[in-house]
């Protein structure tokens, strides 16, 4: 927590040091409030799941997630290893609420502008790369789960207890 007021200093100096009073006074009321105490969970689950997903927002989805990678040290292996379990799942359910909403353009878009650097990750991105064509994907043996409420519940309590044990835990992002 020390390294977080040590940024909100870092913030405040700068703003004043350009002039950005109007803007000081607003970092100073945020950071008052709840809100600007400390990170909040609920409010990055929200940018996935009712943002960038239902939006189309795939470049925000992606920047966020590449985002908490960079955060973590290499000597956390094991939220590294899960925060990668989780995007491949994220983007799937992208990639399913595509299908739901019948823009099968967002995923053909999707794949021309990440495919080949997730299937070069893994090599079941080619299969789903293909799911856009498909006349009935929930129905496909392949695709079936990832329709199913349950899947969808299992990865929303997934993403949020991965965000409480970073955001709650012991960790402190970059």
């Amino acid at each position: 927590m020390e390294n977080m007021k040590y940024a909100e200093e870092l913030v405040r100096e700068f703003l004043f040091f350009r002039g950005f009073t109007s803007t000081l006074q607003s970092f100073d009321k945020e950071l008052a409030t709840d809100i600007g105490k400390d990170f909040h969970k609920d409010k990055i689950f929200d940018l996935i799941f009712s943002l960038y997903i239902p939006k189309f927002q795939p470049d925000n989805l992606i920047s966020l997630l590449t985002f908490f990678k960079q955060c973590f040290s290499s000597s956390e292996t094991l939220l590294i290893s899960t925060l990668s379990k989780l995007e491949i799942s994220i983007l799937r359910y992208y990639i399913v609420n595509c299908v739901k909403l019948g823009r099968n353009d967002k995923i053909i878009e999707f794949f021309k502008v990440y495919g080949d650097d997730l299937m070069r990750k893994d090599q079941d991105w080619m299969i789903w790369s293909g799911i856009g064509y498909m006349k009935n994907p929930n129905l496909d043996p392949l695709f079936r789960v990832y329709f199913s409420k349950e899947w969808f519940d299992a990865l929303n309590l997934s993403v949020r207890n991965f965000l409480s044990e970073i955001f709650n835990g012991n960790h402190i992002l970059c």
